[in-house]
């Protein structure tokens, strides 16, 4: 659903641009001011979730991850107040498809150079390595242009998509191996402070890991630890695999490496963790 529906709306403007902005108070100062009209959208059981406000055309302030103000709080009364209700998770849904839709529309997509055959080898390989149920959560972490995401889909996971490469996410949406409302741009050294843990993350070709770059990588995996009780983590060569093998060992977890005959250059080695 369209965030503007929500609110009974053809058009709305929100002031948040990104899901890291959303934690940002700053913006809660922009809707001080405009119309005495509002419209306050609240969850089932009453918990603000954002708030509209005519000011030449309808502007809205989000309050996932942040507050309301005090200085908010106390110009309620005076202000001509509608209210309108839905549950959190479509609230958020219509968030990230707000964000994406501005992603799809601002961005030119990456170059698409995924081979045909790929996403059914990914597919088979999510099928034999975990035991999971139709609808769990899997996050498609570092996503790039979706092949995770439509290979989770396949045998029936429920993809969240992220990654911190705009064009490539404009490409996956553009080409509907993303979902508008399940994907977002985020960097993933961030990935636990806006994430929920979930049963499942997947991430595809990490790498080239070395020397040079080792470090932003282990702060990477060590995210997507957080983020899910079972990992699996593709790279190029068996040494990437076993330096992830290495960290997830010294963060107490259980983690298999071993060879995927399935695809001698994109996903050729496996680190799976438990």
């Amino acid at each position: 659903m369209a965030l503007c529906e929500l609110f009974d709306l053809e058009e709305l403007r929100l002031l948040e641009n990104t899901l890291e902005d959303l934690k940002n108070e700053r913006f809660l100062a922009q809707i001080l001011s405009g119309s005495e009209k509002v419209r306050l959208l609240i969850s089932r059981d009453e918990t603000p979730l954002a708030m509209a406000r005519e000011d030449g055309g309808w502007k809205a302030v989000s309050f996932l991850w942040k507050e309301p103000s005090d200085e908010l709080i106390e110009l309620l009364p005076e202000l001509d107040i509608s209210v309108f209700t839905c549950d959190t998770d479509t609230y958020r849904e219509a968030v990230f498809d707000h964000f994406a839709r501005k992603i799809m529309n601002e961005v030119e997509p990456a170059l698409d150079d995924l081979p045909e055959d790929r996403t059914k080898k990914v597919s088979d390989l999510i099928w034999k390595e975990w035991n999971f149920k139709p609808g769990d959560l899997c996050y498609d972490c570092c996503c790039g242009s979706g092949v995770g995401s439509m290979a989770l889909s396949k045998v029936g996971l429920r993809s969240f998509a992220f990654d911190v490469d705009a064009s490539l996410l404009s490409r996956g949406l553009h080409s509907g191996r993303l979902q508008t409302w399940s994907t977002v741009q985020l960097d993933a050294t961030k990935a636990s402070q806006y994430l929920e843990r979930a049963p499942f993350a997947l991430m595809l070709m990490a790498g080239d890991i070395n020397v040079g770059n080792f470090w932003i990588w282990k702060i990477i995996f060590e995210q997507v630890l957080l983020i899910a009780d079972q990992v699996m983590v593709t790279v190029g060569t068996k040494e990437e695999a076993e330096m992830l093998r290495s960290w997830a060992e010294a963060k107490d977890r259980s983690p298999r490496v071993f060879e995927n005959e399935r695809d001698p250059f994109y996903d050729r080695w496996v680190c799976s963790i438990l």
